[in-house]
């Protein structure tokens, strides 16, 4: 996939991006990256589609800034602007776990954007843990990164996102995860990040109790053993009128890895559907 950045409203995104056709942009979770999706960027651009996988404001390889107004409404409008400025029209969205709540955004405050959901384990249908908001504490926040950076911490997480971890935590998986929680520019954007908390919560913003205004294909993914966002919290997700749920077995918070082969059978032939849908629906308005 080729690497590149875009610069909108004053922020850098980096992307990676693959293919020609319809768009599709991959969105990744909490301390994860475009890298995540270079597998699934790939299999899209063989399928014939473009692929773009955006690092989000505050991760990867784009802009971390310590004073950035972090939301919902922000994100979306950065992931909306990011597909005009491309060309693309309007995209496909594939989200995973903290992904999703900006996919959600993004489709209910820039609906000509997107094109369809699929949202991977994904974020927005819980409440949020005390430690989530501890985050953005003085002195307190800085130690939590501290410690979920130790390669002991970093493994420990990790394996208990997946369900057999000893087949899927490798050591690009683990040095991936300690990247993102190290250094000065990562931990000054996640103590950001932490101290809005309420801004980027699809409860709090008031964005969940419009899921029912969603009028786009949605595909729902969970694994059967996810702890990370346990398979119970995907029924408030079924808001979202006409929403399919798949569910793995035995699998964690990661299907697109731990049960790839399935998962992108799946997700090809969502996106065929939704492309034949449209093409048909073209051809009867004519």
């Amino acid at each position: 996939m080729h690497s590149h950045t875009i610069t909108i409203d004053g922020y850098r995104l980096h992307l990676l991006e693959a293919g020609h056709g319809p768009a599709v942009l991959l969105l990744h979770g909490f301390a994860g990256s475009s890298e995540d999706w270079r597998p699934t960027g790939r299999l899209l651009a063989r399928a014939g589609y473009r692929a773009i996988a955006v690092d989000g404001l505050g991760f990867g390889r784009s802009d971390k800034p310590a004073d950035a107004p972090y939301s919902l409404e922000l994100s979306a409008h950065l992931y909306a602007r990011l597909i005009e400025r491309l060309g693309a029209g309007a995209a496909h969205v594939v989200a995973h776990s903290m992904g999703g709540k900006y996919a959600i955004a993004t489709a209910l405050l820039h609906p000509s954007v997107a094109r369809s959901l699929t949202l991977v384990g994904s974020d927005g249908f819980s409440e949020p843990s005390p430690l989530t908001r501890a985050g953005g504490w003085p002195l307190v926040g800085p130690g939590l990164l501290w410690l979920s950076a130790r390669p002991a911490m970093v493994r420990a997480m990790l394996s208990a996102a997946f369900y057999a971890p000893e087949h899927h935590v490798t050591a690009e998986i683990l040095e991936r995860g300690r990247a993102a929680l190290i250094g000065a520019d990562n931990r000054r954007a996640l103590t950001a990040l932490s101290r809005r908390y309420d801004a980027t919560d699809l409860g709090r913003t008031g964005l969940r109790d419009r899921l029912g205004d969603l009028r786009l294909p949605t595909l729902l993914v969970w694994g059967e053993a996810d702890r990370v966002f346990p398979l119970e919290t995907s029924q408030r997700a079924l808001a979202i009128p006409g929403a399919r749920l798949v569910v793995f077995p035995r699998c964690g918070h990661f299907p697109q890895i731990e049960a790839a082969r399935a998962f992108h059978g799946l997700l090809l032939g969502f996106l065929a559907g939704v492309e034949r849908a449209t093409l048909a629906a073209a051809e009867a308005s004519r």
